[in-house]
């Protein structure tokens, strides 16, 4: 799988975690990538389990159920520079939503885990001023 560039955002126009959800899960329908319930199952495990990972991140993506809304693998990037209020006062900059099957969607989380652990990595992904800079490092590094 390929990160595309026309998937990778970098805005600050959000109220709420949820705006920030409806934001990806939407994009990820306008790709082709997962049918229009999906975005409900986003919003369903963030309920149920959340989905803010480490400092600065969330992942959201669907339920284990919902994995049959899903038609193929896709990563959206999302960047909110001013910061989102996620959970218990965690402020979120980077958002992934992912789409993926089974195996698809273990790859997915093991490959941003592993990217995301490291704090140099991390702090550039955290610095990207661009769209371009944010793709161009994760296409090169995370899915390169």
């Amino acid at each position: 799988m390929r990160l595309k560039r026309d998937l990778v955002f970098i805005k600050n126009d959000f109220n709420s975690k949820a705006d920030v959800i409806d934001f990806l899960g939407d994009k990820l329908v306008e790709a082709g990538a997962v049918e229009a319930e999906y975005v409900a199952a986003m919003h369903k495990r963030e309920q149920d389990i959340g989905t803010y990972i480490t400092e600065g991140v969330a992942i959201p993506h669907g339920t284990e159920e919902s994995r049959s809304l899903v038609k193929r693998p896709e990563l959206i990037v999302l960047k909110i520079p001013q910061g989102i209020d996620w959970s218990d006062g965690n402020q979120v900059v980077l958002a992934f939503g992912i789409a993926g099957n089974n195996e698809e969607h273990v790859e997915l989380l093991g490959g941003l885990a592993t990217l995301l652990m490291d704090d140099e990595q991390k702090a550039k992904l955290m610095s990207a001023a661009s769209e371009d800079e944010l793709f161009n490092y994760l296409d090169g590094h995370l899915l390169g």
